[in-house]
């Protein structure tokens, strides 16, 4: 071997020679001997059958004797060798034999793989190095470059864990290669990673993990991954180990700098909640000079004694008190009480809570924090309740004197307390122990019923429940019927509930007093169908007399008036103009007469109120040039009596719409209210000046639309807007069948053409 001044350059050699039938020659040189060849053993024998195994070695001879010359490089026993083939030609260019020259290049071929390898380390971190430095400022970046650049070197899957704030965990923040579900874990302890070695390889070194250091500290674990069957060789090993301790440097600086953002964001929020805050808030440092004063305690005027915290304290509350307080922060790094100081001439109560400051880390001093609140209204409420206990007696007194069942129980249903009016209203001796009976026995089966699924539920809930029940009777009475309003009793100190307390009152009086009002309301609304039913009837009995009799009788005179019209224009065409007057006013009695039975045609009711407005609406603007619309989205049930009289009312406020107003915009809604259904007609005519107040041919009046919603023990209401339209509000009571679904009827509209001018 030839060694040179940069390390070994030429190994060992060996030369050999061979005829052209591939017999050897000539076999020497000490390279023979890392072979395990003696020098001149291979001389005689046919090279292509000592190397008959060996394809590589077979094709080299073939080119060789084929006259080319080439060098090849190749491994053989465990070393590199490359082997240098020349042919040798006779006098006429012939190939008659070759020989070679087979060097050992494994040091040499070794010498420069490191090389390679350096250089290529050496790539690596100064590649990783800049992308570190340009993405330190964002830590989800940093960590992605981080264990993108070292997975991609060497391995396949790669995954970087960052220690959290409280530094007890390490999470998952950045991945490479690896899939959803691949890897499942996101939380490992710091303590299990602080065991482990600098290097730890796993799975036959198919898995590297290295601790993340820096400055000492842990501050990151990496994790990079083959497949099983692709080990990590040492250099692997020590690529990650070296890419890792730039990435620990760049990990810590990265975190210090999120830290020192975290922390100025928290100074910030500080600064924000104290300027924003009614307390009193300052901060002092070591030596005791204020470093922060919020705007609340420039705004009350406290003196701050040049800055002097002390002082200030001194100025306010005496020398006395601020030993007190320095003391007692010294001693035990808090101090926390009341003070009374006078600010702007007046007395105030604050209650101040001072303590030390000291780094979260060092735990050196940092100085103190100042918090005062003012609590004098807070005292003096104190104080008021205070002397409310001595009210308890009164109240005590009040509720044995109160004529309603009052009760309190444990919060686990065991009862502590009935008064003496509620043990007489359940028949219970004044006298009997009351400790021994439950919630449960006071309550009729369905009273029971209601007081487990409602009203103890809504209590623990809401902290108070309303309604009514049923109390048993012990003496075997009637269940008494009670409105009930049950309550937690709560600690007035901590506010945690402690009893359960009602007050029942005996409703017995009142719900006979109400269903004598049912009945009445029942009787009264069978009254009122009945009078509306021989109203209709009439109504159609009238309707039916006028049709059969005065309309055919005018449409006859009016058929007749025509025949007549025409033999007077062939005969003395000079009357005609006074029979034309004749033959309009029987017209327009005709068109009376039709009206009339319009408006006593009986309303159908089948589909809703809503619908049969609709309907009057279609028959009444039919050709006046008017806009109406009718809604009933929200109509509710009612009884067909009040419907009827509703329509009425509301017909008639469209015929005077049509007749009075010279409304362009008519809108009908019929809605739920009150427990009663409401019609509204608006228009924008001219007013309600223009209505008739008394009643008219042709117009039963203002009048009759209110003594018709008297009637039904309603209202009926007309306003107008400044002169500008007109409202008519009526509404209906339909109490009695509260909680019946409403008809849903869809909004009719219809919009005309508005009428030229001369247009009836």
């Amino acid at each position: 071997m030839h060694e040179t001044e940069n390390g070994p350059r030429i190994g060992p050699q060996v030369i050999f020679g061979m005829d052209a039938d591939g017999s050897c020659t000539l076999s020497i040189g000490p390279g023979l001997q890392d072979l395990g060849v003696r020098p001149h053993q291979l001389e005689g024998q046919n090279l292509f059958t000592v190397y008959r195994d060996d394809l590589p070695a077979l094709a080299s001879l073939r080119r060789v004797l084929d006259g080319e010359t080439f060098t090849v490089e190749r491994e053989f026993g465990g070393r590199t060798l490359s082997v240098f083939y020349q042919p040798v030609h006779d006098d006429q260019g012939r190939v008659a034999g070759a020989f070679g020259v087979t060097t050992d290049v494994t040091a040499q071929r070794r010498v420069e793989r490191e090389s390679e390898r350096a250089q290529l380390r050496a790539g690596l971190l100064a590649e990783l190095t800049q992308q570190l430095t340009r993405e330190v400022l964002d830590l989800e970046a940093l960590t992605r470059v981080m264990i993108r650049s070292v997975t991609e070197a060497v391995a396949d899957r790669g995954i970087v864990w960052v220690r959290t704030a409280d530094g007890e965990r390490l999470t998952t923040r950045a991945a490479w290669g690896v899939a959803d579900g691949q890897d499942d874990r996101d939380i490992l302890e710091a303590s299990a990673v602080e065991r482990m070695p600098a290097v730890q390889a796993l799975d036959l070194r198919s898995v590297v993990r290295v601790p993340l250091r820096s400055r000492g500290n842990l501050v990151g674990l990496l994790e990079v991954t083959r497949g099983e069957r692709d080990r990590f060789t040492d250099w692997d090993v020590d690529v990650v180990v070296d890419l890792a301790d730039r990435c620990a440097l760049a990990l810590d600086n990265a975190l210090l700098l999120e830290a020192h953002r975290n922390a100025h964001e928290e100074l910030v929020k500080f600064h924000a909640l104290a300027e924003a805050s009614d307390n009193l808030i300052a901060t002092a440092d070591i030596h005791g000079r204020f470093t922060y004063v919020n705007p609340s305690v420039h705004a009350l005027g406290v003196d701050l004694a040049g800055g002097d915290v002390w002082r200030a304290v001194t100025s306010q509350a005496g020398e006395a008190v601020a030993t007190e307080i320095r003391d007692a922060v010294e001693a035990r790094r808090r101090w926390s009480g009341d003070l009374t100081a006078t600010f702007a001439g007046q007395a105030r109560v604050g209650h101040l809570e001072t303590f030390s400051l000291h780094h979260p880390e060092t735990g050196s001093g940092l100085g103190t924090a100042w918090i005062a609140q003012d609590v004098t209204d807070l005292r003096q409420t104190e104080a008021a309740l205070r002397a409310a206990n001595a009210d308890l007696k009164r109240f005590k007194a009040l509720v044995e004197a109160s004529p309603d069942f009052v009760a309190i129980a444990s919060l686990d249903g065991r009862v502590e307390y009935v008064n003496p009016a509620g043990r007489e209203l359940v028949g219970m001796p004044l006298d009997a122990d009351v400790s021994r009976t439950t919630i449960a026995d006071y309550l009729t089966p369905e009273g029971l019923e209601q007081s487990v699924q409602r009203e103890q539920p809504a209590v623990i809930a809401n902290g108070h429940w309303e309604g009514e029940s049923t109390l048993r009777h012990h003496a075997g009475g009637p269940p008494i019927p009670v409105v009930i309003a049950s309550f937690l009793m709560r600690d007035v100190e901590s506010g945690e509930p402690f009893a359960l307390a009602t007050v029942q009152r005996d409703i017995s009086e009142r719900l006979a007093a109400e269903q004598a009002l049912l009945d009445l309301a029942g009787q009264r609304e069978a009254l009122l169908t009945r009078l509306v039913d021989a109203q209709e009837e009439e109504r159609t009995r009238i309707a039916a007399d006028v049709h059969d009799d005065p309309v055919q009788a005018c449409s006859a005179l009016e058929l007749r008036l025509g025949l007549l019209r025409h033999q007077i224009e062939e005969r003395a065409p000079e009357l005609v103009e006074g029979l034309d007057d004749l033959q309009a006013s029987v017209a327009g009695a005709t068109e009376r007469l039709r009206t009339l039975l319009f408006d006593l045609e009986p309303p159908n009711l089948g589909q809703g109120l809503a619908t049969a407005l609709t309907r009057a609406a279609e028959e009444i603007f039919d050709g006046a040039g008017v806009q109406w619309s009718v809604h009933g989205e929200n109509e509710p049930a009612a009884p067909n009596a009040t419907r009827a009289i509703a329509y009425r009312i509301a017909k008639e406020a469209l015929h005077n719409a049509r007749k009075h107003a010279r409304a362009e915009h008519v809108t009908v809604t019929v809605t739920d209210r009150d427990g009663g259904i409401e019609v509204v007609v608006e228009d924008d005519g001219v007013g309600i000046e223009t209505l008739p107040a008394e009643p008219s041919p042709g117009h039963r009046g203002v009048s009759s639309m209110q003594d018709r919603a008297m009637l039904a023990g309603g209202r009926c209401s007309i306003s107008e807007d400044h002169g500008d339209g007109t409202e008519v509000r009526v509404w209906l009571p339909v109490a009695h069948l509260a909680g019946a679904n409403a008809l849903g009827e869809s909004a009719h509209v219809h919009r005309a053409p508005r009428r030229s001018a001369g247009a009836d």
